[in-house]
């Protein structure tokens, strides 16, 4: 146990989740200095730098593109910080959700059938719809749409590819979507996710009353036990290390459908990962210290 560190602690940024970064970020502030760490909030590494030489350890929750893409791991790892989460290379890998897809199918895990779409290159789809139409590379669900029939998938793509320069088209799968989060290698129980509609999107997923969260979910043992194999195998494929969340669709005859990885999941006191840490017997105090240590001996905590 290392008591009494400086935690700098990396919260808001400018993506399009800055908003959640922020209550993040104040969730785990009060964490941290309750645990006695001292804690420097700090929104880029301009802000970073300037605190290098009194820092013991970088705690990372800017959610999107400016923390999870992966060149804020790498800017870390050159200038010799010690930080949560994983590194530059899987932090690409897991971001950009179409590499994301390859690597896992590759090892076994179903995946929703899907196809790139770029901004400056023509189309036709390939598939029968329904579709869910999203941003190649963007977390919490920002600029998701479902399409029915093709004139409402060219209208998502052509709303998508003007904040985006490249969109995910996937197969629409039915069914319940689900969590697992893995800290230290510990796997934490399952997270079903039922929302008002048929879409977990960022209004579900923030704003809505209505959806709700079970944990342990309603599905049978042997189907946890297997959705939490296959988030720890595409965690390992993805070269996750630290902490993270992976995301599945469990359909109706029961298949596990693995949708993408989180590399810096939310952690307001409402938010999934804590809410698994829960049931699996963490306070969130323990849950932050965990995920803070992760920084040390090789992302296994100490």
């Amino acid at each position: 146990m290392r008591d009494g560190m400086h935690v700098a602690l990396m919260m808001g940024g400018q993506s399009a989740e800055r908003e959640v970064s922020l209550k993040s970020g104040a969730a785990v502030k009060g964490a941290l200095e309750s645990l006695g760490h001292k804690v420097s909030s700090v929104n880029d590494i301009k802000a970073l730098k300037m605190l290098q030489e009194s820092v013991d350890v970088v705690f990372n929750l800017l959610h999107g593109a400016d923390g999870e893409n992966g060149q804020l791991a790498a800017w870390l790892n050159l200038e010799g910080f010690t930080y949560t989460g994983c590194n530059h290379l899987a932090g690409a890998l897991s971001w950009y959700k179409d590499k994301a897809k390859l690597l896992v199918a590759a090892a076994g895990i179903l995946t929703p059938n899907s196809q790139l779409v770029h901004s400056d290159s023509l189309w036709t789809v390939t598939s029968e719809g329904p579709w869910i139409v999203k941003p190649a590379g963007e977390g919490s669900s920002v600029g998701l749409h479902k399409a029915d029939d093709n004139a409402q998938l060219k209208q998502a793509v052509n709303d998508t590819l003007r904040v985006t320069d490249s969109v995910l088209i996937e197969d629409y799968i039915e069914g319940t979507e689900c969590t697992v989060g893995i800290v230290a290698g510990e796997v934490l129980p399952v997270v079903a996710i039922l929302p008002e509609g048929k879409l977990y999107d960022y209004k579900a997923k923030y704003h809505s009353k209505k959806t709700q969260y079970l944990c342990p979910p309603d599905f049978d043992l042997d189907c946890q036990a297997a959705l939490q194999a296959d988030a720890i195998k595409a965690f390992n494929v993805l070269e996750l290390s630290g902490w993270g969340r992976v995301d599945f669709i469990v359909d109706d005859q029961g298949r596990r459908w693995f949708l993408e990885a989180n590399t810096t999941p939310g952690m307001t006191l409402t938010s999934l990962l804590p809410k698994a840490a829960a049931v699996h017997g963490w306070s969130f105090n323990e849950l932050v210290e965990r995920i803070l240590l992760t920084a040390f001996n090789g992302g296994k905590g100490e």
